[in-house]
């Protein structure tokens, strides 16, 4: 007989190195926001031929804030930089979607309506030395809140406009009766 011989080999791997951490990299300053600034719904039954359904009309106001970093001249070996240029613009929209609901839930909603405000703020600074020309740089946010300001004075107003001169007026032309719920 012939005799047999084996050998067993074992590869033993050792544990991975720990990863290595790498050293935090600065996040880029954000050049741009949506962000919302209120909300208001209006609950409808339409009735038309003894039928009756109901519908929301949902608003909602938000800025779209863009910042813009200028270009740092060139400075000379040794001399320091004391002011970032900084532009920005706040603009304001309103938002409308208009849903339908039957007695089963929702059937659905139309394609949102965004429209422009007039309600707008450009403007430029120098910032300090150290800081990020963004978002939420303090004249950026500055302006955001003069804005705001603004628009809580109107939002009622603006709700209401859209709602009579564009919701209302396509929903009675085809002989829907509207009341507010």
């Amino acid at each position: 007989m012939a005799k047999l011989n084996l050998e067993i080999v074992l590869l033993v791997q050792a544990a991975p190195p720990p990863a290595a951490t790498a050293p935090a990299t600065p996040q880029p300053p954000q050049l741009q926001r949506l962000a919302p600034v209120t909300q208001k719904a209006r609950a409808l039954t339409l009735a038309k031929g003894g039928r009756t359904e109901n519908a929301v009309v949902r608003y909602q106001i938000f800025l779209r804030t863009i910042a813009k970093p200028g270009a740092v001249p060139a400075t000379p070996e040794g001399v320091t930089v004391s002011a970032i240029p900084c532009a920005w613009i706040v603009e304001s929209y309103l938002q409308r979607d208009l849903c339908f609901y039957s007695i089963t839930g929702l059937l659905g909603c139309e394609e949102g309506a965004t429209k422009p405000l007039q309600a707008v703020e450009n403007g430029q600074a120098d910032l300090p030395a150290g800081t990020t020309c963004e978002v939420f740089a303090k004249p950026v946010t500055a302006a955001e809140d003069r804005v705001i300001a603004t628009l809580d004075r109107l939002k009622d107003q603006m709700f209401d406009e859209d709602y009579q001169l564009a919701v209302k007026p396509r929903l009675i032309r085809g002989g829907t009766t509207v009341t507010e719920r």
